[in-house]
């Protein structure tokens, strides 16, 4: 192994001090690998993502529920537990915004954020929502997100104890895209106690069900809201609930992502983590030529080592164009009646 590792990245009188991973013939390989790799690794799926909905029902929800608790527990918070009936809500309103070709948290129909939970009978103390839009990889969609504070403070939030995911595909602004919708709760617990007390003990107080608008300047392909108004919220005047929504939730335990759920639903971060392997490695044999050679540099070697970096760089800005170019400037809602 060392004689390899010799031979390919250090020079010396063997290899006539030309490291055989800088030489043309391996430097003409590794572009062919890379090329390779980008279109397997990024350009179909990506592609695929866009233009079909193989596996996506399936992967995208679980994979970025288990990417959301991976931040939480990165800031050491408990995870969320999967519910499939918060599943079914939020795909419930990602196919409204898909069939309808709305991208906001309110419907053209005036449908707030708690209808979709109301159409499911989740009761609630605590509820939030996440959108994303014009997404082709998993773990863009968690990092954008995260990358903005209203929508981090929803996955981050520690009254949250349950989280559903769901996606739809539709037309928005002219082009085909996948919707997605994460709705972040905690469940209104079930207590005796109210039913222990003497009914001339209970004060009643008036509930505050008018939600505070926060308006702030955040992506337009990310909006993210708080709903911290009680469940029992009355629906708007002339919204019927749909008992017929509520039909085939999923009564099995939710699975977790599988490792390949997981690699094919993040198409450009793969590839990300691939060019950064075959950067290091061309980056490390050029140190070590232009260092351990002290005089008498072949300028051919030097010269193939910079190709493959700058080919490695334009691949990478590429990549990144494809997936974000249609990221806009809009406003984020943050709806609270804490505060």
């Amino acid at each position: 192994m060392f004689s390899w590792l010799k031979k390919h990245f250090i020079p010396h009188e063997g290899n006539e001090h030309r490291p055989h991973i800088l030489r043309s013939g391996s430097i003409r390989n590794i572009v062919i690998v890379i090329i390779f790799l980008e279109i397997i690794t990024f350009l179909l799926p990506t592609f695929t993502h866009l233009n079909t909905t193989v596996n996506m029902a399936a992967v995208l929800p679980a994979v970025l529920a288990d990417l959301t608790n991976t931040e939480r527990q990165s800031q050491n918070l408990p995870t969320l537990t999967v519910n499939p009936v918060l599943n079914k809500a939020a795909e419930m309103k990602a196919t409204d915004m898909a069939t309808k070709s709305y991208f906001a948290h309110t419907s053209p129909e005036g449908k707030t954020p708690w209808y979709w939970l109301t159409q499911v009978e989740y009761k609630y103390q605590y509820a939030g929502e996440n959108l994303a839009i014009n997404f082709s990889d998993s773990k863009d969609v968690t990092n954008a997100w995260m990358a903005s504070p209203t929508h981090k403070a929803n996955i981050v939030k520690g009254n949250y104890t349950e989280i559903g995911t769901g996606i739809a595909r539709g037309i928005y602004e002219g082009r085909e895209t996948i919707f997605v919708a994460q709705v972040y709760a905690n469940p209104l617990p079930v207590s005796n106690v109210v039913a222990q007390i003497e009914p001339e003990k209970i004060i009643t107080k008036p509930v505050n069900t008018t939600p505070k608008v926060v308006v702030t300047k955040e992506p337009e392909n990310v909006l993210g809201v708080e709903i911290t108004t009680p469940s029992e919220t009355p629906a708007k005047t002339g919204e019927v609930t749909n008992t017929e929504n509520i039909q085939n939730i999923p009564s099995n335990p939710i699975q977790n992502p599988t490792f390949w759920q997981k690699l094919i639903s993040s198409p450009r971060n793969n590839m990300n983590i691939i060019l950064y392997i075959i950067f290091g490695i061309v980056f490390i044999a050029l140190l070590f030529y232009i260092l351990l050679k002290i005089k008498n540099y072949h300028i051919d070697l030097i010269t193939n080592g910079l190709i493959v970096l700058s080919i490695i760089g334009v691949i990478f800005i590429f990549n990144y164009y494809l997936t974000h170019h249609n990221m806009v400037i809009t406003q984020s809602l943050d709806y609270s009646s804490e505060s």
